[in-house]
């Protein structure tokens, strides 16, 4: 196969965009003294349609000049680099210089193409970093703006098919579950949601491990090219090796929209494994019990909690895992539970809610719903017969 030369790689590199070992020539070089005892050697590269000479060699590759190792019209594959913005170096326009960390020699050969120098290029923007580093070449974003400008609620997800989902959400990570290890994989769980819903993105294998590193609890980021799937649940996301996770700075939370809702009265008339969202005044904690988890053979906590609404109805929601542990708190006066797609059960004649995997539950959320609920149990508990 013939070797050919990265056409284009030189424009995007001098722009500050990454180019993944880019095949250029060597067309000239010069010594430069950085410091007294110092020397970097600039070289004059080409990707067969332009040539520049932005791009300096790393000291400890200096014997490659020196000891004559490359030559005019040695082809060089860049295998290591890293950008410095150039905006207040001396002699040089507004454009990224490019610190060559390593290179692979080639082959001699005789120039090719007709390059032309590359001039009056306007800067661009450093892309947005994608925190899902691997080798997999991933889609670049250059500014939030264009994340903001195409943006897909989690609510919308239900009218696209299974399949790959280009579109971009900004969600915020409300539960991050311990990475499960099973017989033929390892996966990370992630409830994360926006203002319109939840969503449940997960992680496969060497995946999870790097991804478990990166998500936090109540940090928000944007998500790009991932897999979509129907279940049971609604939808899940699946995170792939070129998926594009961009951390948000903005430190604004998302705005909880309670949807979906209705007294409890209504809701025990639904068919047992019907999801509801839930919210509701905390009325009774029951104690923590350990429950036997069959799938993967340890115990879990299971918490049951009763809660009243102003239907005067009073439902049983069961809490598992971890979540158990919110109500060890000491409240001043009794919480107002949210619960987003808990699943009602019958067992006995009897009906209950309990949370499953891709449930979320909020305590005292700061949304109208719960302030209206507390002012009315305010009043409700000061009436002399309940």
């Amino acid at each position: 196969m013939a070797l050919e030369l990265s056409n284009g790689s030189i424009e995007k590199l001098c722009n500050g965009m990454p180019v993944q070992r880019p095949i250029v020539q060597l067309l000239g070089f010069e010594a430069v003294q950085v410091k007294p005892d110092e020397t970097n050697y600039r070289l004059v590269l080409s990707d067969g349609i332009h040539m520049n000479s932005y791009f300096f060699l790393c000291s400890q590759l200096n014997d490659l000049i020196i000891k004559k190792q490359v030559k005019y019209a040695t082809i060089l594959r860049i295998d290591e680099y890293k950008f410095m913005d150039g905006e207040n170096s001396n002699d040089h326009s507004p454009r990224w210089i490019i610190l060559i960390q390593k290179v692979t020699i080639l082959i001699h050969r005789n120039v090719y193409g007709n390059p032309q120098p590359l001039i009056n290029i306007e800067k661009k923007k450093m892309p947005l970093i994608n925190l899902n580093v691997n080798k997999t070449p991933s889609r670049i974003f250059y500014c939030i703006e264009h994340l903001e400008n195409n943006l897909m609620s989690v609510k919308d997800l239900i009218t696209l098919s299974n399949g790959s989902c280009p579109f971009v959400l900004k969600l915020t990570v409300v539960k991050k579950y311990a990475i499960n290890t099973y017989s033929s994989c390892r996966v990370l769980n992630v409830n994360m949601m926006d203002s319109t819903g939840v969503v449940r993105v997960s992680a496969f294998n060497t995946l999870s491990d790097s991804l478990n590193e990166i998500f936090e609890e109540n940090k928000t980021y944007y998500l790009a090219d991932t897999i979509l799937k129907h279940n049971q649940f609604g939808v899940e996301l699946k995170l792939q090796s070129h998926s594009v996770i961009i951390e948000s700075i903005d430190k604004i939370q998302p705005k909880i929209q309670y949807i979906k809702t209705s007294n409890f009265n209504k809701l025990l008339e639904n068919n047992p494994n019907t999801f509801c969202d839930l919210i509701g005044v905390c009325i009774e904690i029951g104690d923590i019990e350990a429950c036997s988890n069959s799938t993967s053979r340890t115990e879990i906590g299971k918490r049951e909690i009763v809660l009243i609404d102003m239907s005067m109805a009073t439902i049983t929601l069961k809490v598992w895992g971890d979540q158990v542990n919110k109500f060890d708190e000491k409240f001043d006066n009794p919480p107002i539970v949210m619960v987003k797609q808990a699943v009602l059960k019958q067992f006995n004649g009897a009906k209950y809610f309990s949370m499953v995997k891709f449930s979320v539950l909020f305590i005292n959320p700061n949304l109208a719903e719960v302030h209206q609920l507390k002012e009315w149990y305010k009043q409700l508990i000061a009436m002399d017969d309940f």
